[in-house]
Formats: C-alpha cells, structure tokens, sequence
C-alpha cells in the first residue's frame, strides 16, 4: 500500500489514520536518537536524509509510518513508499513527491540493480535535498551494503544520518507488548507476556501478531488471559486449528 495525505498528478494517495504505527506504540530501547532525529524531520526542524537500517523486527517500517503520521499531524505533507512492493508500482510514482515536506521510503534494498528504480529514486533524493525537503529511508543493511548499482545514490545514502536499529531485550519486549495490550483495551499480566515470548519466537512482529490473535480469541472466548489459555491457543495454533492470522508490518 503507498500511502500519503496529498493528491500528486494523477495518483491520489491516502494516509491513513491507524493508531499502531505511532511513536507512542513504539518503545526505543536503544534507538531513542533515532526517533528524536525522525521527530524533527518530520515537522520540518531539520532537513536531511536519515537511513534506518537493522534485521526484521526492528521496527523500521513502524519507524517511518509513524514519522509520516507525525508529520501529517502537525499539518505537513508525507507519503510511505513501500518498495517491497516494487513488482506492483512504477518508478514513475516518485516523480512529483518531490513537492512534499516528508518522503519515506521502506525497504530500499528491493530495487537494487533495478537501474529504472535507482535512477528514480536518485532523482527524488536530488530534487527534495534542493527543495530543503526531508527523506527517511530504511534497509536491512547499512547504507554502503545495500547492493545499490548506481554510484551517486550509493554515496548519497551516506550523506545524512545513519541509525543501526538495535533488537529490544526481554525486558524491554515484555513492555512493548504490555503498551500495545493496552492500547487494545486490555491487560497483559506479566507472568502471560514473559511465558509468551518464551513460547514463540522472539521477533517483534511474531510477538505483535500473537498479542493480536490472543485479544480476538480471548475476545471470542469470553475469556480472561492467563497462561492456560494462551498456552491452550498455541497448542491448537501448532496443531493447525483455529484464528486467521492478524497481520501487521513491523520490519
């Protein structure tokens, strides 16, 4: 899904509103200067590149749609690139988002030695520097290992800010599931979260879509959530019954 809060040319863009990807819901851990850093770009304090880079589950995606919501919130204009799904879309899409405040653009390693792609984006990145625009870009790998073919955007990736995200520990993943729980309107004990990321793999977003599938059981149930019934669900989970998966992007 491309989504923005503008209409540029002929493609009309829709940010929308879901309240998962805020930088409330997201807890730093270690990356606290990074989400400072995308806080300022996105109301316009700062005009740079950031590059976020880190494995799966570090939060990247959540990084920049947060940021484009931050943005749209304080009445600027943003748009989410998702190039993972670059096979669907155009390079022709980044023509003209150049007139917006904020550009993010997720999974930057998915065009590489695509040379429509790369010059593409080289040529957003130009126009926004000299427009005094910002754009955020996120990648598995840092900046200089991306693969990127085309030697003027590898070196411009370098130019801004680079941000390594690092994993949250147990402690800290415990209290991003808690804050997520509770932003669905219900409670994760303790002892629940810690047998749970014990039970499953440790990734956030595996972690996320498990909170989500226990809320709609424990919803469905008329249940409370307590260790018996979470570990009753993963059970029928393993053994392939019941609930349709919940996702939600949080690379």
């Amino acid at each position: 899904m491309i989504e923005s809060n503008v209409t540029t040319g002929q493609l009309a863009f829709r940010f929308g509103n879901s309240d998962k990807t805020s930088f409330e819901l997201f807890l730093p851990g270690e990356n606290r200067e990074v989400c400072q850093q995308l806080q300022q770009a996105a109301v316009g304090k700062i005009n740079t590149c950031i590059y976020l880079w880190g494995q799966t589950g570090t939060g990247k995606s959540h990084l920049l749609l947060a940021t484009c919501r931050y943005a749209t919130e304080a009445g600027r204009s943003a748009a989410y690139i998702p190039l993972a799904q670059s096979d669907e879309i155009e390079p022709a899409l980044l023509q003209g988002l150049d007139s917006l405040d904020l550009v993010c653009v997720d999974d930057i390693d998915r065009l590489a030695g695509s040379e429509a792609w790369e010059q593409a984006l080289l040529h957003l990145y130009n126009r926004l520097r000299d427009a005094r625009h910002s754009i955020a870009i996120a990648g598995k790998t840092a900046p200089n290992s991306t693969g990127i073919h085309l030697p003027d955007l590898k070196s411009r990736l370098s130019w801004g800010l680079s941000y390594h995200l690092k994993q949250l520990d147990d402690e800290n993943k415990i209290t991003a599931l808690q804050r997520r729980a509770r932003n669905r309107a219900f409670e994760l004990p303790d002892e629940v979260a810690s047998y749970l990321i014990n039970r499953v793999d440790r990734d956030m977003p595996t972690l996320m879509d498990m909170l989500d599938r226990i809320d709609v059981a424990s919803l469905a149930a008329q249940r409370r959530i307590t260790i018996p019934f979470v570990r009753t669900l993963l059970d029928e989970l393993s053994s392939g019954h019941p609930a349709g998966p919940v996702k939600e992007h949080f690379e």
